[in-house]
């Protein structure tokens, strides 16, 4: 804190990560990046049983019966492969407008050349050029196993309005 009782940007951004880093009982001065990999670690097997869901498997039923594939609601991404019987599984995003001015391009194809943990969608650069949508990892997760050239996967993705996420702390508010 400063003198007249201001805080720094960082003793903020430190306060920020406390309150998530505590709810996992991590310590928010380590490295963030490896302390979300390891917030992400505890969470996946929660949000693996959003498969296990009736209501879910309705919706992702539903949704594969129309041909979508892909469905992103909220920071989830439900991604279905055919290929090698994988069938529906949960990866994760970070939707709407970014820090550095993109904006998500609502229609568009995700190509898929490897097989990482995050979808990232289609978007929008601040100059107009529009980018495809891919997968990759974390930077702390590793590098992405590749696909082989014939097995690179494109899917059209759909954005959900709805309460189908995964609160801040874990909570699944479907439970």
């Amino acid at each position: 804190m400063l003198a007249n009782g201001s805080l720094h940007k960082r003793g903020a951004t430190l306060i920020e990560r406390s309150k998530i880093a505590s709810g996992f009982d991590l310590n928010p001065t380590e490295h963030w990046g490896e302390v979300k990999a390891k917030i992400r670690q505890i969470l996946l097997p929660r949000a693996n049983k959003l498969l296990q869901l009736a209501s879910v498997r309705q919706l992702l039923d539903e949704a594969l019966a129309r041909g979508e594939q892909v469905l992103v609601c909220g920071g989830v991404v439900f991604w279905y492969e055919q290929h090698g019987q994988v069938g529906w599984q949960v990866k994760t995003t970070n939707s709407g407008q970014s820090d550095d001015g993109t904006t998500l391009w609502t229609e568009g194809t995700i190509v898929s050349a490897n097989h990482g943990r995050l979808v990232i969608l289609p978007f929008i650069k601040e100059n107009g050029e529009h980018v495809k949508g891919h997968t990759r990892n974390a930077p702390n997760d590793g590098p992405a196993k590749p696909r082989h050239p014939s097995q690179y996967v494109e899917i059209p993705f759909k954005v959900l309005c709805g309460d189908l996420m995964i609160g801040l702390f874990g909570e699944l508010p479907y439970e």
